[in-house]
């Protein structure tokens, strides 16, 4: 059953266009507001047009050429000025050194414009008055010249700082969204990743990223469908070993109960000891079963409890294992074991485990009428495990 929330899709081309969009919108949108702002500025006399000072200047050519002497007080706003002699020389005015050069090469007809300056020549009786001034807007307010750059090039620097804030905010915006549409993927994975499958997929609403989804929602099915059949098999697998456990336990009784009854009745040294085997191998058996009982109850397994433990009744116990496992086999048991400590911390039942499994390896693989040795000498006791045995098979 399809679990996918339906929702409009769009391409993911659409879902960038959209955004480069929003960026172009927004650029016109402060081109359009820097030049709104620049003429309010021009309007309101706080930036005069980039044609001011060459209109003043021409509006006082007549005047300054008629004047008995030119002052500072006849030169316009935002012009500079010089006045030459006929030789070039310099009589007054604030352009000194090159820029005076400059001024009376625009006299000699070189240029009435140089650089980034322009000059208006004012022939006069016997001397020239040569006005500069920059076809540029200007600030108003001389204080504003002094600290401000000139406003066309603040009006630039806003653009360029406008615009990257611009970017920036779309780019942050963009990110947030697209992590969004993306988000669900994230859902899905992590929950994958759990082994939590029963939930619903929200799409993204963008056409590639749904496809993904889509695959991902058939996997999710296909791996719950996987799992819960593969938890059945192993229910069933369970049920079948703790039936057979059950039907285990009855003859294993019946086996120890007799072998009580026989130790009870009057036996040979031989006959008793090798009843004893039985009785106690009876008993391992039903430990054994019983374990397996409670596996089969239990996801986690045979849990591990390690318990403090007599050496010697450990000891005595491994003893009697070798001695059965190698009478049934007609083999000679050969004991060589010893202890420095009187107690050690392990699983009892995992323990001996793992010594009959030794011990009944070593009797599968010896030829009749071999021997089997087991030795823990004193002098190779291990740091890493101070109570360990070393198993070692062998033939006469």
């Amino acid at each position: 059953m399809e679990r996918i929330k339906r929702k409009a899709k769009i391409p993911l081309s659409l879902f960038y266009l959209k955004y480069f969009a929003y960026i172009f919108a927004f650029l016109c949108l402060l081109a359009i507001s820097l030049l709104i702002l620049f003429n309010a500025l021009m309007n309101h006399k706080v930036v005069y047009p980039a044609d001011y000072a060459q209109k003043k200047a021409h509006g006082a050519y007549h005047e300054i050429q008629m004047a008995e002497k030119v002052t500072a007080d006849r030169i316009p706003e935002l012009c500079d000025y010089a006045i030459f002699d006929s030789e070039g020389n310099v009589k007054s005015g604030n352009l000194r050194g090159n820029a005076a050069q400059k001024a009376w090469d625009a006299v000699r007809g070189k240029k009435a414009t140089i650089r980034k300056y322009s000059y208006t020549v004012i022939p006069r009786k016997a001397e020239y008055c040569v006005l500069r001034y920059t076809l540029s807007p200007q600030y108003r307010s001389p204080f504003l010249r002094k600290i401000l750059v000139p406003p066309q090039m603040l009006i630039l620097l806003s653009a360029i700082l406008g615009m990257f804030f611009i970017i920036i905010l779309i780019a942050v915006r963009f990110g947030k969204a697209l992590n969004k549409r993306l988000a669900t993927l994230t859902f899905v994975i992590n929950k994958v990743e759990q082994q939590e499958l029963d939930f619903e997929i929200s799409v993204s609403g963008i056409k590639e990223v749904d496809a993904v989804l889509h695959s991902m929602d058939h996997m999710r099915r296909a791996l719950k469908d996987s799992l819960e059949r593969q938890w059945e098999v192993e229910q069933g697998k369970n049920r079948q070993m703790s039936a057979l456990a059950h039907d285990l336990k009855t003859p294993l009784t019946l086996v120890r109960g007799n072998a009580e009854l026989l130790l009870e009745s009057e036996l040979s040294e031989t006959q008793k000891k090798y009843t004893e085997y039985i009785e106690k191998s009876a008993l391992q058996m039903q430990n054994y079963v019983q374990t397996l009982i409670e596996v089969t109850k239990s996801w986690q397994g045979d849990p591990f409890r390690p318990q403090k433990n007599a050496c010697a009744s450990l000891f005595q116990e491994m003893e009697l294992q070798l001695r059965g496992l190698c009478a049934v086999r007609h083999l000679t048991p050969v004991w060589e074991c010893h202890y420095t400590t009187n107690e050690i911390l392990v699983d009892h039942d995992l323990f001996i485990r793992a010594i009959v499994n030794i011990l009944s390896n070593a009797t599968e693989r010896t030829p009749p009428g071999g021997r089997v040795f087991l030795v823990r000498p004193a002098a190779h006791v291990s740091n890493r495990c101070k109570s360990g045995v070393r198993p070692v098979v062998g033939r006469t």
